[in-house]
């Protein structure tokens, strides 16, 4: 059985308030006995004969506003340590996600490394894109982090599948468009700073509702999953896949420009075309 532990006051909120308390006795008695008397001297002035009056009640307002001052100084120290506590917190959560999705990557790896391959390059091209559009740097972040393992899900996914060199089958291609829901069931617990689940969970929705597996609309549709969706398009279409060589860039670059504002979000797609037209960023 833990011991009760009582928390030691704090000195300076402590004399606060024994100031103002005495502070407020004195004036009342003070007040009382002025009454009482019928006469103008304090209970002070009576007792030792000098006026004293005007000198207490200074030096208690002055004591007053001391350890006003004293606990509102207090109080913001306090309120910066609980931040820091709060930080660190983060910073080890953070840690924690990092060291989980780098053994899910691993492991992922192992079974497909194209499928690795294809998550790093789509995550890096997501994070250049959230940084032109001006997102905040924790959002980015987020971005990346989810880029790196939207693909998790394909771990449920028969080998034979995802490496299959020729055409796949209606039936294969429905258990492929699990993994974006089998992803989510993967990460949902995953204490995180970061909707990492829910991004993952969408970025196969487009902005007119034909996409998968919620058939999401426009503003339904997380702006990391728009961003993520995007990226997963150009670097799929400009890469080999095993039942197909590579598209390239420039055909990668057309589809989005076809269907911005249709299958893209307008903004999302127009940043990253400029990303590769106008500053020649390069899949890496």
């Amino acid at each position: 059985m833990q011991e009760k532990i009582n928390k030691p006051k704090n000195l300076p909120e402590s004399m606060f308030w024994i100031t103002l308390v005495l502070g407020v006795i004195f004036l009342i008695v003070d007040t009382v006995l002025t009454v009482i008397t019928s006469t103008d001297s304090s209970f002070l002035h009576t007792l030792i004969g000098v006026d004293t009056r005007a000198f207490w009640q200074r030096l208690i307002v002055l004591c007053f506003f001391v350890m006003f001052a004293s606990h509102v100084q207090y109080t913001v120290k306090k309120q910066r340590e609980e931040e820091v506590k709060l930080q660190q917190a983060l910073d080890n959560i953070r840690k924690a996600i990092r060291t989980t999705i780098q053994v899910m990557v691993a492991a992922l790896e192992m079974r497909d490394p194209y499928t690795a391959g294809h998550q790093s390059r789509c995550a890096d091209l997501a994070r250049v894109i959230a940084t032109e559009m001006g997102l905040d740097q924790d959002k980015i972040e987020g971005i990346r982090m989810a880029g790196i393992i939207h693909d998790i899900g394909k771990l449920s996914i028969p080998a034979e599948i995802l490496s299959k060199p020729t055409k796949l089958t209606n039936i294969e291609f429905s258990l492929i468009k699990e993994h974006s829901r089998i992803g989510y069931e993967m990460l949902k617990d995953v204490e995180s700073p970061w909707p990492l689940a829910e991004i993952v969970y969408q970025h196969h929705e487009r902005m007119n509702g034909i996409g998968y597996p919620k058939n999401l609309k426009g503003d339904e549709i997380l702006m990391e999953s728009r961003i993520l969706a995007v990226a997963d398009v150009v670097e799929a279409m400009a890469s080999h896949r095993p039942y197909r060589p590579a598209l390239g860039i420039e055909a990668a670059l057309e589809e989005i420009e076809k269907n911005k504002g249709i299958l893209y979000d307008n903004t999302v797609a127009n940043t990253c075309l400029r990303l590769f037209r106008d500053k020649g960023y390069q899949l890496k």
